[in-house]
């Protein structure tokens, strides 16, 4: 049973979902300390949440009005904190993640993150 609900879960996200950009970034330091940042692009496909004033998370003063939260399919690969997903010409920072598991498998994560 839980096999069916994680392959529907995922033809939901391709069904209905949107095209991202999701940009790796990883930094390297010199010498000196001076960081050089480099990043790599890969798209996904994710369902997308906008954040308004009434959610509970921009009350309590966490995230903004228009951040935004990425809802991708269990097996994809780089969602994690401090990479960047591109989303209608506007750049978020992955923030905090959320691995939701149903019988040891991961079927759905969620990526919070602030509007860069």
């Amino acid at each position: 049973m839980v096999n069916i609900d994680l392959r529907s879960i995922s033809r939901e996200i391709e069904s209905y979902g949107t095209s991202v950009t999701l940009r790796s970034v990883s930094s390297t330091y010199n010498e000196r300390g001076d960081p050089t940042e480099t990043t790599s692009d890969s798209t996904k496909t994710a369902f997308v949440q906008i954040l308004t004033q009434s959610d509970d998370m921009v009350k309590e003063g966490i995230f903004r009005s228009g951040d935004k939260i990425f809802w991708f399919k269990g097996n994809e690969t780089n969602i994690s904190r401090g990479n960047r997903i591109v989303h209608a010409s506007k750049t978020y920072e992955i923030i905090e993640t959320l691995e939701h598991d149903a019988a040891g498998t991961t079927f759905i994560i969620e990526a919070k993150c602030k509007k860069v």
